[in-house]
C-alpha cells in the first residue's frame, strides 16, 4: 500500500481564489512564555484543497457535515488531460469509468497556482462529460484547478444539483499512473458550513 498526499498545505496569506478572504493563521501562544503552543485560524471555507457541498451554489440547506462518510471515501480514477480548455466526453472515458465512485482530473494546472493564470485561465469541465458522470452515478469529481467551471457556474450546478460533490485544488495527480487502481479519501471537517477544506489522500492498491 502507498498513500500520495493531493492537498496544498494552509499556511498564513496563502493563494485564495479571486474575491475571497485572507487567511490568516497565527501562533497565540507560544510554549517558552506560556507553557505550551496554540494557533488561530481565520478563514472561509474554500480555501486550498476542499470539497463543495450543494449548499454552496444551489438553494438547498445541508451542511457538508451531514453528506453519509462514503461520499469521500471509494474506489477512484483519474483521467490524464493536457492542453485542452474544456473536457468533454470521450469513448475511452466509459471503460475508466466502470465500477468507479470518484473522479479525479489531471490537467497540469497546479503547477500555476497561486498565479493569476491559475484562476482565469484554468481548464473546464464539458457538459457531455458531466452528463457521464451523472450517468454512471460518480460521487465525488476532484480536479486540480480552483473550479470545474466559471460564472455563471452552470456545471457546479449541474453536478451538485445531481448530487455529485466537487473536489477542488488538488495537486501530485501525476504521481497516480493512468489505469492504476486506487482509493480516494478527503474527509471535510464535521463542520455546519455548506464546504469545507479537505486532506485529499490517493491510496494505491499494490
Amino acid at each position: 500500500m502507498k498513500l500520495i498526499d493531493l492537498s496544498r498545505d494552509i499556511f498564513n496569506n496563502m493563494p485564495v481564489y479571486p474575491g475571497d478572504e485572507v487567511v490568516r493563521l497565527k501562533q497565540t501562544h507560544e510554549f517558552s512564555k506560556d507553557q505550551y503552543n496554540n494557533h488561530s485560524l481565520k478563514t472561509g471555507m474554500h480555501i486550498g484543497t476542499h470539497v463543495d457541498g450543494a449548499m454552496h451554489i444551489t438553494d438547498v440547506c445541508e451542511y457538508i457535515c451531514n453528506y453519509p462518510l462514503e461520499n469521500f471515501y471509494g474506489p477512484a480514477c483519474v483521467i490524464h488531460t493536457y492542453g485542452k480548455s474544456v473536457l468533454e466526453a470521450d469513448n475511452s472515458h466509459l471503460e475508466v469509468l466502470k465500477d468507479k465512485r470518484i473522479v479525479l482530473v489531471h490537467t497540469g494546472m497546479d503547477a500555476f497556482y497561486g498565479r493569476e493564470t491559475y484562476y482565469s485561465n484554468h481548464p473546464v469541465l464539458g457538459m457531455s462529460f458531466c452528463k457521464i458522470l451523472v450517468n454512471h452515478g460518480i460521487k465525488l469529481v476532484g480536479m486540480d484547478t480552483p473550479s470545474p467551471d466559471r460564472f455563471p457556474f452552470e456545471i457546479h450546478k449541474y453536478l451538485l444539483g445531481n448530487g455529485i460533490l466537487l473536489l477542488e485544488n488538488l495537486t501530485n495527480l501525476d504521481k497516480i499512473p493512468a489505469g492504476l487502481d486506487f482509493e480516494l479519501m478527503a474527509f471535510p471537517l464535521k463542520i455546519r458550513a455548506d464546504s469545507c477544506m479537505v486532506r485529499a489522500v490517493a491510496k494505491i492498491l499494490v
